[in-house]
């Protein structure tokens, strides 16, 4: 029996990932040989199939034979959709325009799909004027009118979010045309308005919600998109009016997204109470905080002045919630420390850092490079400048820190040539060893080996480091507080079993 299309249909939705390009270059191959012609199904499966191995070289040429083949298949509107959604999603522009023209030449009405397939596609590739232009074509053909809808401009909508005029110019275009605006159409709108600040627009477009026929209830998209605007305007009290009111409609449970939106305005205007009943009502609604949520809350504690709050905020939710600190949120407590005056207690999360497995990347340093200059304390930002080029994982500092550094050591000094030739003697010896200056992640955990060997080449750099600091600091801190470091002070103790506080 020989194969047929239903037999090449079925094995083209085996096709489901890059590794099986050559398996789809054998049914292609057999497609060739054969002399019946391609149907809708067939075709479609053969689009989805190039787009999901990424092969799009082999859909064009099926297109080509087809094109030139006796057995040439009637290729549909919903083809002509698939396949150009298949190509705008490769970012071929050309090959898309080249579809809809054809389209166009062999006289296939295009459908609302259709269109919406082609206006998807340009807006993905950033061609969000040239699908304008032609929705606007399309409308002045009364035949055609109907297939531009609200789907059509909310795409168009999202392609020029960062464009005020002409965000303000469709919304005015879909009412004039009486296109129905739907949530999503709305959001988008609020979401534009969020980012260009401007929230005294908002009243009127919520107006315009509730006087829709049917009227357009607002969703938890709505209220996170409408509180992030007042949050990113300035204006926390009506952000945090407006999640009273949702409370009260009874429909939405905030979740964590629209929490952290609403701790990062408080974190700006230091608003410490606000920020603490926000936290407390995240437990009562249930909603598990994140490294994120860890992030704001430091940085609050830090600039209100309430250092030791921060370490204890981070100490009760890791545990109650069972996962860890993030590199990012040791970064902010580094800068807390700063900020409070407590250059011991930042130097000391580095060596946290490494005994609880992670890596210091750089940002991290940065933040205790800088933090240490700005207290004067420029011999100890010196070394750990040297110290991020360093180890089995350099990760460096960033250009703009090493000159702040440089320009307090004085630029024409010895101790900044010193600086700056080994800064670069290092940089060559891990090019030599083919290491990458990208920013590290965290440590594997895929053996028990693995981890035990990280963990001993973090405690064996930790105790060097702080060997070495503590001669650099001993006269700009005190030795009482250098003795509660090592004595261990809560904050410094041994870190706990997996998932537990640190």
């Amino acid at each position: 029996f020989m194969p047929n299309q239903v037999s090449c249909s079925i094995l083209l939705k085996l096709v489901s990932s890059q590794s099986q390009a050559a398996d789809l270059s054998k049914i292609i191959e057999l497609l060739d040989s054969m002399d019946a012609s391609a149907d809708d199904v067939l075709v479609c499966s053969i689009t989805e199939a190039c787009l999901r191995v990424g092969r799009l070289d082999l859909l064009s040429h099926m297109t080509f034979h087809w094109n030139n083949s006796d057995h040439s298949p009637t290729l549909t509107a919903p083809i002509y959709g698939a396949m150009i959604r298949a190509f705008g999603q490769a970012g071929y522009v050309e090959r898309i325009w080249a579809l809809w023209d054809e389209m166009q030449l062999k006289g296939v009405e295009p459908t609302e799909i259709s269109l919406g397939c082609m206006v998807e596609a340009l807006v993905a590739n950033t061609e969000a004027d040239a699908a304008w232009r032609l929705v606007r074509e399309i409308w002045q053909n009364e035949d055609r009118r109907h297939l531009v809808n609200t789907v059509t401009y909310s795409t168009l909508l999202k392609g020029v979010a960062d464009k005020p005029e002409q965000v303000e110019a469709m919304y005015q275009e879909m009412r004039e045309r009486q296109i129905q605006c739907n949530t999503i159409t709305y959001n988008t709108i609020l979401n534009h308005l969020a980012q260009c600040r401007a929230t005294h627009r908002v009243p009127q477009l919520l107006e315009d919600m509730k006087n829709s026929t049917p009227p357009v209830e607002p969703d938890i998209v709505t209220y996170s998109t409408l509180i992030k605007c007042f949050c990113a305007s300035g204006n926390l009290n009506r952000a945090l009016g407006l999640l009273t009111e949702m409370r009260a409609d009874g429909k939405f449970v905030p979740d964590e997204m629209m929490y952290n939106t609403l701790l990062d305005g408080c974190a700006k205007e230091q608003r410490l109470s606000d920020a603490l009943r926000l936290a407390q009502e995240m437990k009562n609604d249930h909603v598990r905080p994140s490294n994120y949520t860890l992030s704001m809350l430091v940085k609050l504690m830090g600039r209100c002045k309430k250092l030791s709050k921060a370490f204890d905020v981070v100490d009760s939710l890791t545990e109650e919630f069972g996962f860890r600190p993030n590199i990012q949120v040791y970064t902010c407590l580094i800068q807390a420390c700063f900020i409070n005056r407590q250059p011991a207690k930042a130097l000391s999360l580095l060596d946290r850092i490494l005994e609880d497995g992670l890596r210091p990347d750089a940002k991290t340093y940065v933040s205790l490079v800088r933090g240490h200059l700005q207290m004067g304390l420029v011999d100890t930002a010196v070394e750990l400048v040297r110290r991020s080029y360093r180890g089995n994982f350099p990760v460096g500092v960033d250009s703009q820190c090493l000159e702040e550094v440089v320009a307090k050591l004085g630029k024409g000094s010895a101790a900044a040539a010193g600086l700056r030739k080994d800064v670069e003697e290092m940089r060559q010896h891990q090019r030599g060893k083919g290491h990458s200056a990208a920013p590290l992640h965290l440590r594997s955990s895929k053996t028990k080996t693995s981890e035990r060997s990280s963990k001993n080449i973090g405690k064996q750099d930790s105790r060097s480091f702080v060997g070495a600091m503590s001669q650099v600091q001993h006269k700009a801190v005190t030795s009482e507080t250098m003795s509660a470091t090592r004595a261990g002070a809560p904050w410094r103790q041994a870190p706990l079993k997996a998932g537990a506080a640190y």
